[in-house]
């Protein structure tokens, strides 16, 4: 499975040399060690100081503390190779991500110098004291205190659950130093030595495998220097250092490995199950897809402005921690109570049953799954629309505010209006041309210009010829179709819909003259306009065009066209040897993109309508909004819409630069139509009885979601087909082929 978005040669590069450093016998020789060992938690120091000598702890640091000077996605790089090497990542994430990161904040240079370099050389190790036995989530509530002692501080108070206090040496404490105002006034974040007199350490004990651990601090004596920023200030550093931390990363490289070892095994025998299990397994390889490009933007956020935006972050952990925990329940029906070491081999047995026991810490762990929601809720509901704040990509945002208004002119669903005024407004604006070549008449502006076209006519709920009409043109291009035709295409001339893409169901024999004569039924709207469908011909399948009006609505069963005695024209043959499921690259493939565009603006759309409706709408005394059930299942929706736009604008991404999409669009358009089908329902649901009439304009996407979320295939189809690909990935993993080099992250997938 990729685990990262390798975004240019020199990140490639880099993945390399890390690989090559890490592949070194004595780290090796260690690492084994540190599994036969037989501990549930093994000390890894030694592991971490032989990293240190490698230079794989720091790469991000300025080179005067030990690091490479690189960049947020160099260490993200290293610490996804960290994990798939089997590396323990706690004290990574404590020391490195979370510590070191509060001290190039907000450290002074001489603290800086005091702890940086030793961590970099793994000869140093941290651990968060936040949490209290009164005060998780809500650091408000926190009661250790920092009274002055001279031109220093003494400490008092108990810490609870922190992870591997008992082999750290220093130890980051949120403590009182003064009240104010608000409840987060007067904490103070202080360095504070485990080593020193009036610390004491004692174990918790956990279902998991990593123990937490109790600090009590009694009279413990700290010197200014100690002090991490302002004294009182510690909140505001707090919830910037946090809003980092949570890139969602860490959560989705566990999903991952998990997930890799649930999977092994399945595809083996006849068992009934076993379909509904590639199902499950199609799913999460799609979610988790997504979760790494919402681990990955907000690195690229990182690396661009080194701040982080807090309601993108809420989202990516959020989104993260809850997959992971639910690939580990996952896994136990998949392989049994005792996860079958037969089968998996005792090493992804014990991942799987660790899994289990590790599952429920995270989504409590840097900030609970209900304190993200509220931070969604807060910073993100007013505006549920993520594309309307604009991109990297001026070009994409112009397009996007040119449809936009365009549509807008469009009474789409006005009592009266013109169905074909959508049309004439996409296709006037040059819609059909954004992704031709020029030397076809178009703009050659990329798959990823099509997937905002194919967006906005969702958010609008237009449904338009537009994904028939291109899907045509690059069927056209593909089979060397004749000048005219592609130029009627092109130029909007020969509207069409499409349909029988997930069972071909029409079949085309020679009709003389070059032409074809169809037999069979496929489901479509109507038939007063072209049709693209799949037909099966002599030798394979072939995607065709039938004539406008010469299909007709079958009599027997509503919704289905009737195609027998069709005559096709052969230049409306327009390709052949078409591949439909697979993940197909191509033709087919290209349209999943868009028919995910097009889905996920549906999935915007009618969120959008659901947050004004319960922003405005009052019952028992106040807005709908302000139900927390209401708020959090709208902030859910937001998270599931945010990660689907990422992964659609990725396939798009892939297909523009010329590597294989089959398996990313493959992803994209089975999570854009769940998605759609579930946040158009809870938008029914929120707006009420008024949803199912005129007075609001929830319903067309509910509608439309029904007839667009299958339009390319069934999405339980689409979850088998990536399953059954996660299923032989993992086989050629196991057998030791060339495949299982193929990186995490520098893969075909």
């Amino acid at each position: 499975m990729e685990t990262s978005i390798d975004v240019d040669e020199g990140h490639e590069r880099f993945r390399r040399s890390v690989r090559d450093r890490l592949a070194d016998p004595e780290l090796r020789r260690e690492l084994a060690a540190l599994r036969a060992g037989g501990q549930s938690e093994p000390d890894a120091r030694e592991v971490y100081r032989h990293l240190g000598r490698l230079r794989l702890l720091a790469p991000n640091w300025p080179e005067e503390y030990g690091g490479d000077g690189l960049g947020h996605s160099a260490a993200a790089i290293v610490y996804e190779e960290l994990v798939r090497a089997d590396v323990p990542d706690t004290l990574h994430v404590n020391t490195i991500q979370i510590v070191a990161l509060f001290l190039l904040l907000a450290g002074t240079p001489e603290q800086k110098a005091a702890h940086l370099p030793a961590m970099a050389r793994g000869e140093r190790f941290a651990s968060v004291l936040y949490t209290e036995p009164e005060a998780g989530s809500d650091l408000g509530a926190l009661r250790t205190t920092a009274t002055p002692d001279g031109d220093g501080w003494r400490l008092d108070g108990v810490k609870v659950f922190s992870l591997k206090s008992d082999i750290t040496d220093l130890g980051l404490c949120a403590a009182r130093t003064g009240s104010g105002a608000g409840r987060y006034d007067g904490i103070t974040l202080f360095l504070v030595d485990l080593h020193a007199d009036g610390v004491a350490r004692s174990r918790i004990p956990s279902i998991a495998d990593e123990q937490f651990h109790r600090v009590e601090l009694t009279g413990v004596r700290v010197g200014p220097e100690a002090v991490l920023g302002e004294v009182g200030q510690g909140w505001p550093l707090l919830s910037q250092a946090l809003a980092i931390e949570r890139t969602g990363l860490d959560y989705t490289l566990k999903a991952e490995r998990w997930y890799e070892a649930a999977v092994t095994g399945l595809g083996h025998d006849d068992d009934p199950a076993e379909a509904a299990l590639l199902v499950d397994a199609g799913r999460f390889d799609a979610r988790l897809a997504a979760s790494r490009t919402l681990a990955w933007s907000v690195l690229a956020r990182l690396e661009a402005t080194d701040t982080a935006d807090e309601a993108a972050t809420a989202v990516a952990k959020l989104y993260s921690s809850e997959l992971a925990q639910e690939v580990a329940g996952w896994a136990v029906g998949v392989h049994g109570l005792g996860y079958h070491p037969a089968v998996l081999g005792r090493r992804r047995a014990d991942v799987l049953e660790a899994a289990y026991r590790e599952a429920p810490g995270l989504t409590f762990s840097a900030g609970a799954s209900e304190v993200m929601l509220q931070i969604i809720a807060n910073l993100a509901l007013d505006d549920p629309d993520p594309a309307a704040g604009g991109s990297s990509d001026p070009m994409r945002d112009r397009l996007r505010q040119v449809m936009r208004g365009r549509l807008a002119r469009v009474p789409v669903h006005a009592a009266g209006a013109d169905p074909q005024a959508a049309w004439d407004a996409v296709r006037r604006g040059g819609a059909c041309t954004l992704d031709v070549p020029v030397a076809a008449g178009g703009m050659e502006l990329g798959l990823g210009a099509a997937v905002v076209v194919a967006e906005e006519l969702g958010r609008a709920a237009a449904v338009t010829p537009y994904p028939a009409v291109a899907a045509a043109i690059d069927a056209a291009l593909a089979g060397g179709a004749s000048e005219n035709l592609l130029a009627e295409l092109v130029a909007g001339a020969v509207p069409a819909d499409m349909g029988g893409f997930d069972r071909v169901s029409v079949t085309a024999a020679p009709d003389g003259d070059g032409a074809w004569k169809a037999s069979g039924a496929m489901p479509v709207d109507g038939t007063d306009v072209a049709v693209l469908l799949p037909v099966a011909v002599e030798g394979g399948t072939a995607l065709a065009l039938l004539p406008a009006g010469s299909t007709v609505p079958s009599a027997e069963i509503p919704g289905v066209t009737d195609a027998a005695g069709a005559r096709i024209p052969g230049e409306r043959v327009l390709c052949r040897d078409v591949a439909l499921d697979d993940c197909p690259e191509g033709v087919v493939g290209r349209a999943r993109i868009r028919q995910a565009a097009l889905l996920l603006g549906l999935a915007q759309g009618a969120l959008g309508e659901a947050v004004r409706h319960t922003g405005a709408r009052e019952q028992f005394g106040r807005r709908l909004r302000d139900f927390q059930s209401v708020e959090f299942a709208l902030a859910t929706a937001y998270a599931e819409v945010a990660a689907l736009r990422l992964l659609v604008e990725r396939a798009a991404e892939l297909a523009d630069a010329g590597r294989p999409f089959g398996v990313a669009g493959t992803r994209a358009l089975a999570l854009a139509a769940e998605t759609t089908l579930e946040v158009t329902r809870l938008a029914m649901h929120v707006c009420g009885a008024r949803g199912l009439t005129p007075q609001l304009r929830v319903a067309p996407y509910y509608l439309l979601g029904r007839s667009e979320a299958v339009r390319l295939g069934r999405p339980a189809a689409l979850w088998h087909e990536l399953g059954a690909r996660a299923v032989a990935r993992s086989r050629r993993d196991d057998s030791g082929g060339a495949a299982a080099d193929a990186a995490p992250g520098a893969g075909a997938d």
